[in-house]
């Protein structure tokens, strides 16, 4: 069974390995939860131990761990739409093209000792649009100069972040435990239809020169590392646990090929974030969980730094008020998301139906990270679920088998808000005259190898 589990570890790493770009968001940037039994259960697992997962929530919860691997992916359908009423950018009500993704997770644990459990978890994360740039469609919002531009086919973006967290818990008594993770990063990015944002004003290069580094410069790719730390408390004759865990920012390095896209010359670092969890067992056979997440997307230029203040469009750079160079695209200062700081809640329930059939069933729930007045650079990353419903179960097939799944759907949520860009010649526009919008169904399968 060891030799197994080994081979069957391998196999799991090639598949993160060539599939690190089907990722996508349901928390802002981030999943809801990791794995098939927490997204059954509204994305909780800091204080809830379910599965070799478990350190991509809570290394001290590895304390509670059986020696398994788990293996799992998830089947993601996240339609999403854009309107922008503006001559200037293009009238354009369009959906994005690639609507279905696959998402692969995995995770395992391993008790070393009696006070020592050693685990590890790869987790991803991102972002993706693609709208179509062709006469048939019409111009669209960051295009309309180019078209027909061979290269510039389609506008949009896409980020696929993973994390691989190798971890170690330790049992420091029967009520406290503590964990650590070395968190090792990589992202990819690409931008493509993007010429516009120099015409248009913002962008740090002269539109039409090759490479350069704002769009259409294929894949490139970063590496960062950083840290996570964790602490869970037993109470109650282990009826009720208490979690905590703290995510550092993790640095990266700079999308060279993208210098003059993101602030600071290229930088898209992973914010930090922090959470907060309970369970308790409220019947013999039925525990509750809630988490409490704040993820600290204002502390990164890119994704923190406001996009052009539509507000006031003879002032579109609000912390460049003097001089616009350092606010453009690319610079120290320059344009971004404008996501604000986010803070979700996570409700979960496991009933233990039977000694094989665990049911599970959750929400979750996040104000949109986007402001209305940010709607603009947004349609690229058009983040706006908020509300979640998940359900799922569980089958333990034998001693050494166990088999998931796990169904999910985000709400449709819209989000409308001013562009500065209106119709006849571009005028300048002091109302709502753009929309975002995008909801979300996933069905995941896992399977977890006991050893």
């Amino acid at each position: 069974m060891k030799m197994y589990c080994k081979y069957a570890l391998l196999s799991a790493v090639a598949l993160a390995l060539v599939l690190p770009g089907v990722s996508f968001a349901t928390n802002g940037m981030f999943l809801i939860g990791y794995g098939t039994k927490s997204r059954a259960m509204g994305g909780t697992g800091v204080a809830y131990n379910m599965d070799g997962m478990a350190a991509a929530f809570n290394p001290a919860t590895l304390v509670d761990s059986v020696d398994e691997f788990d293996i799992g992916a998830e089947l993601f359908h996240p339609p999403r739409a854009v309107y922008h009423n503006s001559d200037v950018l293009g009238q354009t009500n369009t959906r994005s093209l690639k609507d279905w993704f696959l998402i692969p997770s995995m995770g395992g644990a391993y008790n070393y000792s009696d006070d020592i459990t050693l685990g590890f978890a790869v987790v991803g994360a991102g972002l993706q649009t693609s709208y179509a740039q062709s006469d048939a469609d019409a111009p669209t919002m960051f295009n309309a100069n180019l078209i027909g531009d061979a290269a510039s086919g389609e506008a949009g973006v896409e980020l696929m972040q993973m994390q691989m967290l190798p971890s170690i818990a330790y049992k420091l008594d029967d009520t406290n435990s503590v964990g650590a993770t070395m968190v090792m990063a990589a992202q990819y990015f690409r931008a493509e239809g993007l010429g516009d944002f120099v015409v248009l004003g913002f962008g740090n290069t002269a539109p039409g020169d090759g490479d350069n580094g704002l769009t259409n410069e294929g894949w490139d790719y970063s590496f960062g590392a950083g840290i996570r730390l964790g602490w869970l408390g037993k109470y109650m004759d282990g009826d009720l646990n208490v979690g905590v865990n703290y995510s550092s920012r993790v640095y990266m390095s700079k999308f060279h090929r993208y210098n003059n896209l993101f602030a600071e010359g290229g930088d898209f670092d992973i914010p930090e974030n922090f959470a907060v969890g309970i369970a308790y067992k409220v019947m013999p056979d039925v525990t509750v969980a809630f988490d409490v997440q704040r993820v600290m997307y204002e502390d990164i230029d890119s994704i923190g730094n406001k996009g052009p203040l539509a507000l006031n469009p003879t002032q579109f750079f609000p912390l460049c008020p003097v001089d616009p160079t350092p606010c453009l695209t690319g610079g120290d200062k320059g344009l971004g998301f404008g996501w604000e700081n986010q803070t979700i809640f996570k409700l979960g329930a496991d009933w233990n139906y039977s000694e094989k059939i665990n049911i599970r069933g959750g929400i979750n729930y996040g104000k949109a990270p986007i402001p209305e007045d940010q709607v603009l650079f947004n349609m690229l990353a058009p983040a706006t679920p908020e509300l979640h419903v998940t359900f799922g179960a569980n089958y333990l097939y034998s001693k050494d088998y166990e088999f998931s799944f796990n169904f999910m759907h985000a709400f449709q949520n819209t989000i409308k808000g001013p562009t500065a860009f209106g119709p006849n010649g571009g005028q300048i526009v002091t109302g709502t005259n753009a929309s975002i919008a995008m909801e979300q169904y996933s069905l995941g399968f896992g399977l977890a190898i006991k050893f």
